[in-house]
């Protein structure tokens, strides 16, 4: 499993430098070709994905095997402690019988070794014997119901040593894969904000040069006189925008993700999974998969930190286990497709897990239909 993933790595890390190094100018071509390797990874992930979730539900199963098979061994505690006094009773009144020396009740191997050796069972009634005998066999109940939950614990340490090692290499891989196209997209927004900056002053200059040159051949008009400057200075921003949209629709995760086709999985409770499981580095900006509004912003319960948008299309989308929001943002906030409106996280009963988003699409706002198709169409 390991290796398989070390191996993902490097190949990421072979195809993820930088095409822009020996020039320093980005074109949209890089841009581009720096998305397309982040969804290789993505790809890459995809059996690693798969491994992470069947780690997730059999850790699942060891802690239900391992409540019941406390309550079992409980169980069979009770039974020994009920029996042991019964038959202390029966080893009470054999001694009485016969003058030998009392039989220690106390230890694994005693009735086998003083039915061997003295023959006291033979002596004994039907009942002693029969209650002598249920000592011994509950005696071994409780021993072997003891075996298999040691066993189960040191399962659930394997699996959980394998668990933690498997995540920490998937987020080794997905940093990796983010790398690059955070160095490309830092580039080309810099890159962007000198030309409007550069088209700005030019722009300036002309109409610098134009007026000077209406002023040598005539008077300027009274009230026509223009400010200094131009009209001020435009202001910049470097924030990484998201891959275009596709007919209208962009990736939810800004980032290098990893998920799988996991509707209708069973989840505790009962429930089934009702949703993808978009898993990211945390801190990995979600943004608007379409334009449309904040319809609520939850913070509680399964879903941890939430937010529902509903699209101008009118299908909603649930965003659940945000490790924080936007800046500022609220309900009723009109965001257009691929602005920012959280961060990838683990709260709510994710607290456990892999940073992810649980992303659940529900078609014209009614019940939430499988979203892998749309995701995968966008993000893969």
């Amino acid at each position: 499993m390991i290796k398989r993933i070390a191996l993902a790595l490097a190949v990421v890390m072979v195809v993820t430098v930088p095409a822009y190094a020996q020039t320093g100018q980005v074109t949209q071509e890089d841009l581009v070709q720096a998305a397309e390797n982040r969804k290789a990874a993505s790809l890459q992930l995809a059996d690693a994905t798969f491994e992470y979730d069947m780690a997730i539900h059999e850790l699942l199963d060891i802690e239900e095997d391992l409540a019941r098979l406390a309550s079992a061994l409980t169980e069979r505690e009770r039974d020994l402690a009920i029996t042991r006094s019964e038959a202390r009773q029966v080893a009470q009144a054999m001694y009485m019988r016969s003058g030998v020396g009392q039989l220690d009740l106390f230890t694994a191997g005693s009735i086998t070794e003083f039915r061997l050796g003295e023959g006291y069972l033979d002596r004994a009634s039907l009942e002693e014997q029969s209650t002598l005998r249920r000592l011994v066999a509950v005696r071994q109940s409780y021993l072997d119901q003891q075996e298999v939950l040691d066993e189960t614990l040191a399962r659930q340490v394997v699996v959980t040593s394998d668990l933690e090692q498997l995540t920490a290499e998937m987020l080794l891989v997905l940093e990796a894969a983010d790398e690059e196209y955070r160095q490309v997209a830092a580039q080309w927004a810099k890159q962007e904000a000198e030309r409007l900056e550069a088209e700005r002053k030019r722009k300036e200059e002309e109409e610098r040069r134009r007026r000077a040159a209406t002023s040598t051949t005539t008077s300027s008009a009274p009230g026509t006189t223009a400010p200094p400057g131009g009209g001020g200075t435009t202001t910049t921003t470097t924030t990484l925008a998201p891959p275009p949209p596709v007919n209208g629709r962009t990736c939810p995760v800004n980032g290098a993700v990893a998920f799988r086709d996991s509707w209708g999985e069973p989840r505790s409770g009962g429930r089934s999974h009702q949703g993808v499981d978009m898993m990211a580095t945390r801190g990995t900006p979600l943004v608007a998969i379409e334009n449309g509004t904040v319809l609520r912003i939850g913070n509680g319960g399964l879903g941890g930190k939430t937010v529902w948008l509903r699209s101008d299309s009118g299908h909603e989308y649930y965003y659940a286990h945000l490790d924080g929001w936007a800046s500022g943002l609220g309900e009723g906030d009109y965001l257009e497709v691929g602005e920012l409106l959280g961060y990838v996280g683990n709260t709510g009963n994710a607290i456990h897990t892999l940073p992810h988003l649980h992303f659940e699409y529900h078609r014209n706002g009614g019940s939430p239909v499988n979203p892998y198709p749309l995701v995968a169409d966008l993000c893969l």
